[in-house]
């Protein structure tokens, strides 16, 4: 018997709670794609990390191929005669999986894994219409769902009675040996940028308009504190922000998408670290900013924005450039800039409340714990 994991496609941001689900519970893991498009992952490094066996499933396309069928869940059920079955948010796999619960007669929780943020379901700011009223229809009929906020599970425990939080965080054991081992590529950063003795604002994304990089780039060219704003990113926006930053009294350096071991040298030198999104499901950026010890101003529309308290940095309204400059200024007075030349350049302690295991030990104790909703 194995507990089942299905979902879309291996997350890179979540390989680490993958794995651990694999190693302490014993999950047997299903993906739909082999590829995530969303974004130019490399995919084989991520299936090199994983310490399960990714299998993926057989389906069918239908309505002109927006939705994939899947012919062999029944078997797969079956097989593994689960205690625990994870499913995507909302999706066609999910009610498949509900549906077959009942034709065979099986006594498995189904619990989703989902990425709702409190400014998607408080303000009815979801991606698509269609997200909120699969949320309607099928959360009463799941035994419980994993979610990203902790106000967002106060929400739907308010609503539907039912969420476990379970932030997406990296394991800081390892994530942490990462940070120490790229300090040269840091210490490249510095010199090739000259960045030496001064404070850095960094920005991690894709530059598009959810993104609010024009009014961030705005409310920098309103600060006092001195600094350099660092975008690492690139994106559809990225010409039109390079014409908005021309006129900041600011120095910003737009330096390309980047990956691994790069974005963790850029966190490493990062004093303070930005995500202003006026939209935004979650934002694992801030996790790994606050692995590195950047103190973090987050966008209130961000799920991340669960793990800033008062004690690693400040949370922002996306929409006000007078309450992003005055954040950005507050948190620079708070954070140390880079040493000088002379000096030799550390790895900082991590800014996060909690760790990675004691997360996980406590989600998944949860998850047993609770009563099926059968």
């Amino acid at each position: 018997m194995s507990n089942l994991f299905f979902r879309t496609s291996v997350a890179p941001y979540r390989i680490d709670t993958y794995n651990a689900m694999h190693d302490l519970w014993g999950y047997e893991f299903y993906f739909l794609d082999k590829e995530d498009t969303s974004q130019p992952f490399d995919m084989q490094r991520l299936y090199d990390e994983c310490h399960f066996q990714p299998h993926f499933l057989k389906t069918f396309s239908v309505l002109k191929r927006r939705f994939k069928v899947c012919t062999e869940l029944r078997s797969i059920l079956k097989k593994h005669n689960p205690e625990v079955v994870i499913v995507p948010e909302y999706k066609l796999l999910t009610l498949q999986v509900l549906l077959l619960r009942k034709l065979i007669r099986k006594r498995f929780k189904v619990v989703s894994m989902c990425d709702d943020s409190y400014d998607m379901v408080a303000n009815h700011n979801d991606f698509s219409r269609v997200h909120g009223w699969a949320r309607n229809l099928i959360a009463p009929r799941l035994d419980d769902l994993l979610l990203v906020d902790s106000k967002v599970v106060e929400w739907y425990q308010q609503k539907f009675s039912k969420g476990i939080w379970l932030p997406i965080i990296r394991d800081d054991v390892k994530e942490l040996e990462a940070y120490r081992r790229v300090l040269p590529i840091s210490q490249r950063f510095a010199d090739q940028y000259d960045l030496w003795g001064k404070k850095i604002l960094l920005s991690v994304s894709r530059l598009v308009a959810l993104k609010n990089l024009e009014r961030t780039i705005q409310a920098v060219n309103r600060c006092k504190e001195d600094f350099v704003f660092v975008i690492v990113g690139s994106g559809e926006e990225e010409a039109h922000l390079q014409q908005v930053a021309k006129d900041c009294s600011h120095r910003i350096l737009f330096v390309g998408q980047q990956f691994g071991d790069e974005v963790r040298a850029w966190y490493n030198l990062a004093s303070v670290f930005i995500l202003a999104s006026t939209q935004e499901a979650y934002g694992a950026v801030t996790n790994e900013a606050l692995l590195a010890g950047c103190r973090c101003v987050v966008s209130s529309h961000c799920g991340s924005n669960c793990l800033i308290d008062k004690t690693n940095g400040s949370e922002i309204n996306p929409m006000d450039e007078c309450d992003i400059t005055a954040k950005i200024d507050h948190e620079m007075q708070l954070s140390e800039q880079i040493p000088s030349q002379s000096d030799l350049l550390k790895s900082r302690n991590s800014l996060m409340s909690f760790t990675f295991k004691e997360t996980v030990v406590r989600v998944f104790e949860q998850i047993s714990t609770r009563k099926s909703n059968q």
